[in-house]
């Protein structure tokens, strides 16, 4: 039996387009329309910002972060800052006579970090961040992270299970020093004394006591 000829395809009309939509489908247009409005509501509210006051607290954490790093380095134990000190600090004799840079925007600084370098200490990180509230306040939290030990997955591999203690909390604009700095101390000498010894474990048992528990995560061994 012979096949019946196919009918050809019409050749698409390039003022037609591929896919119409109905009268009453105004969901793409509409969409676009509350993105561009959210977008310049964030923008505005950004600029509008006072920065001031998160620059002065941040200056005032990196100097304090700094002064514990070269403290560290005195002993040998080497540890790393976030933003890095070449951004922030001009160096007269390096690493310990230096001043801050005046074009480097510190409001604009939303984490700060100190992580540990030494061997058998990767992922051991004291770190302060910025972040809103679902009520929109602005709130600085600070923590230490470290890991629990590494585990094998089986689709994703190696991982290292990391554990957090929560320092402080509070709202940005009652941010307090003197409890950001009691705290400080207490969780450096503490760390110090865990590298003199060799061991991390009186030092992380040390978090788990006195310090309320963060969030916990697997994260990429870097096996």
């Amino acid at each position: 039996m012979p096949r019946r000829a196919r009918k050809a395809a019409p050749d698409p009309d390039p003022d037609v387009p591929v896919t119409e939509s109905k009268p009453e489908d105004d969901f793409v247009s509409t969409l676009k329309g509350e993105l561009a409005r959210t977008q310049q509501q964030a923008e505005a509210r950004s600029a509008g910002e006072d920065t001031s006051h998160r620059a002065k607290l941040n200056r005032r954490l990196l100097q304090d972060l700094w002064e514990v790093h070269n403290q560290f380095e005195e002993a040998g134990i080497h540890l790393a800052i976030d933003p890095s000190q070449t951004l922030f600090a001009t160096f007269v004799e390096y690493p310990t006579t230096w001043m801050f840079k005046e074009n480097f925007d510190f409001g604009a600084v939303k984490t700060v970090e100190l992580g540990d370098r030494a061997p058998g200490w990767l992922g051991f990180t004291l770190r302060t961040w910025y972040y809103r509230t679902q009520e929109g306040k602005n709130h600085l939290r600070s923590i230490f992270e470290w890991c629990d030990g590494e585990s094998y997955h089986r689709y994703s591999g190696w991982m290292r299970m990391m554990s957090q203690a929560v320092l402080y909390d509070a709202a940005e604009d009652e941010v307090d020093l003197k409890q950001i700095h009691q705290v400080l101390r207490d969780v450096v000498v503490h760390w110090y004394a865990g590298h003199l010894e060799k061991s991390p474990e009186a030092f992380v048992a040390h978090l788990k006591e006195k310090y309320p528990k963060g969030a916990s995560y697997a994260k990429e061994s870097y096996r």
